[in-house]
Order: C-alpha cells, then structure tokens, then sequence
C-alpha cells in the first residue's frame, strides 16, 4: 500500500462509520491513470475521491470548444436528418400523386380536390418538423445547438472541491416523493448527503474540460445512447461506452431516463426522464442530457416525483485536516 492510501484509509476510518476496505481500483480513461479505494458500506459499493482546487466547470459556448471528433459526428447527423426529411417529403409526394392520378383517371375531381390539400397539409408538417430539427442546412444545425447548449448547461465558473466517499452508482428513491423540496431534505438525513452541482459536475467529468465525460467523441455512443431501455437482443450494443465507469470509478450520467437528484431544488442532474428520446428530439436536445453540465429544471414544488426516474447518490465529505500516521 502506497503512503498516500495509508493516509486515506486513515482518514476514512477516523469517520467511525465501519466502512470495509475492499481494495484498491485503478482507472485510466484517455490516459489519464487513476488509483483509489473500493469501499463498501453494508454490502453497498463507494469509492473515495481525491478532491481538487480550481477546478473549472460549466460550460460557455463561446469560451468553450468542441472536439473535432463531436463536430465531425453532428454533421453526419445533420446530413442524415436532411437525407431522412427530404425522402419524406418525396415518399408523400409519390404516395399522393398517383392516388390524385387514380382519382382524375376516375373522374373524381372532389376527391383529387381532397387528396391536393392532404397532400400539402402533410408535406407542411414535415417542412416545419425539418426546419425544428436544425437539419434543413448545418449553419441551421449547428445555430440550434448552440442555442439549446446555452439554456440548458451550467455556466462556466470554478470552484474548491474537497475529498469525499462517493457512492458508486445512483439508487433510485424508494418511493415516490411528494416534492423536489421534500426529496432533497430527507436524502440529507445524516449520516451520507447529497453531492451540490459543483460537487456533481466533478465527479461526472472528473475534472476533464469535454463537453462528455468520455471525451471529444461521439463514436460508438450514438447508437447506444439511441436504443437505451431496449430489451431487443438485435439492439443489444457489445461495446458499451455509457454503462462504463468514469475515472473516478463511478456509474454515471449513463441513461437520460435517470434524473439524480442532487442539493438543488431548481433541477437535476443526468436526464431529463427520457423526454427527449421518446419525443424524438434528435441529437440537438437528446445528446446534451449525457454532458456533466446539463441541468434538468423541476418545480421544487412539483407533485409526486415518480421513483422510477428520480434516482439519488449517497456522499460524505471528508474533513479537510488530515490525520498523520
């Protein structure tokens, strides 16, 4: 055992709280290499993590940039959003022309009369559907992300963060919770608490400056981030990039079904209860639920938080004084 383990264990069993020493785990995600202490607390698994001052968090659209590699990918996106509505809009064309055909052959001029105005009513529908989308061009696509990124992430802003026990994967409540106000008071009930964002975003990006807590890529997430909660083995991905753990060790930000509650009262953290994939949002409102930074607003006064989408994750801060040997 390292000298500086020895004082964490140290530290750790200064808190009286029977934690059980599992180990040590080392991480190494983008090649930064990482070793800490498996914890486990009544057959339930945390990690410590070391603490860092400075730490710079949030994110500004115009004093951030994105990787090449999450560029590169939105614009396959753009141009496949563009591909998939311009094909709508000829497949409904085709459809109603050789019905509108049909009819004048027939002789039925009320209903080539009907099928025109289905025709341009349905085609309009897609139209506006396009241009929501951002796809009809990549100055539009990008203009939108943009705009959606800066109304829906933190601002940028640095903060102390301090050593603490993490647990490591979220839980979802045990039952649901009458408001967000409520939820966040009793999760606080000694002797663990709840992480505050700042705390959150540390842990999520383990300090890292990428929009996503796996780096300046979207290779082989998109896919996976798509077909979450799918049951179907044909969809099943082998290559998993969400359900990894981060640097840190932890299981996080992983589903955008899961919303974590953290020491707010205004919003969460880690998704937006699957809103934006079940409504078919595209990647200009889904992909940005899986950056460390995305805030989920919920009135604090909210009826019922349904314990199948409100998770939360235990956490305690260690005192700042180390303890010598």
């Amino acid at each position: 055992m390292s000298e500086e383990l020895a004082r964490i264990r140290s530290r750790i069993e200064a808190l009286g709280m029977n934690f059980q020493f599992m180990g040590t785990m080392k991480t190494n995600v983008n090649g930064v290499e990482r070793e800490t202490w498996i914890l486990e607390y009544k057959g339930d698994q945390f990690v410590y993590v070391a603490g860092q001052k400075n730490v710079i968090l949030g994110w500004d659209i115009d004093q951030c940039s994105l990787g090449s590699g999450v560029l590169d990918k939105l614009q396959e996106e753009c141009e496949a959003g563009y591909d998939y509505y311009q094909n709508n809009i000829e497949d409904l064309r085709a459809y109603y022309e050789k019905n509108i055909t049909k009819a004048k052959n027939d002789g039925d001029f009320g209903k080539v009369e009907t099928l025109t105005l289905e025709m341009e009513e349905e085609i309009e529908c897609v139209k506006g559907e396009w241009i929501d989308s951002g796809c009809t061009s990549w100055e539009n696509f990008i203009s939108k992300w943009n705009e959606n990124l800066s109304c829906c992430l933190s601002p940028l802003r640095t903060a102390d963060i301090g050593d603490m026990i993490v647990e490591v994967d979220s839980r979802y409540i045990e039952e649901d919770a009458p408001s967000l106000i409520q939820a966040v008071h009793s999760l606080k009930e000694g002797p663990f608490t709840l992480a505050t964002e700042d705390e959150w975003e540390y842990l999520c990006n383990c300090g890292a400056r990428t929009l996503f807590r796996w780096g300046d890529t979207l290779d082989n997430v998109l896919d996976e981030i798509y077909n979450v909660g799918c049951v179907s083995k044909k969809n099943e991905i082998t290559s998993s990039v969400l359900n990894q753990n981060n640097n840190f060790g932890l299981f996080i930000s992983y589903n955008s079904y899961k919303m974590e509650i953290i020491d707010s009262t205004q919003y969460t953290k880690g998704g937006d209860g699957g809103c934006s994939i079940c409504g078919g949002d595209g990647p200009i409102y889904v992909l940005p639920c899986y950056t460390a930074f995305y805030r989920y607003p919920v009135d604090e006064n909210e009826q019922s938080l349904s314990k199948h989408y409100y998770s939360y994750r235990r956490m305690i801060r260690l005192p700042k004084k180390n303890i010598l040997l």
